[in-house]
């Protein structure tokens, strides 16, 4: 969701309604920052993700490895 839309900009409906209120809606647009906060998402937490990731690449692994240690 944060790659998709952290760094867009929408147009509002033709008669300037827009589905979300942001900073951007005196000129009938929508931030994709706005879009993002409305749904409860954060930006800038790649590092954190990346970390999450790592640590369950790196717990399979070992997992692995006890597996083939016991095995022998």
């Amino acid at each position: 969701m944060v790659n998709e839309f952290e760094d867009r900009i929408y147009s509002c409906a033709d008669n300037c309604t827009c589905m979300y209120q942001t900073d951007l809606a005196s000129t009938c647009m929508i931030s994709g920052k706005g879009v993002l906060d409305q749904y409860g998402y954060k930006t800038g937490r790649t590092g954190e993700w990346v970390g999450i990731l790592l640590a369950i690449v790196l717990g399979y692994r070992l997992l692995g490895w006890v597996a083939m240690v016991l095995r022998k």
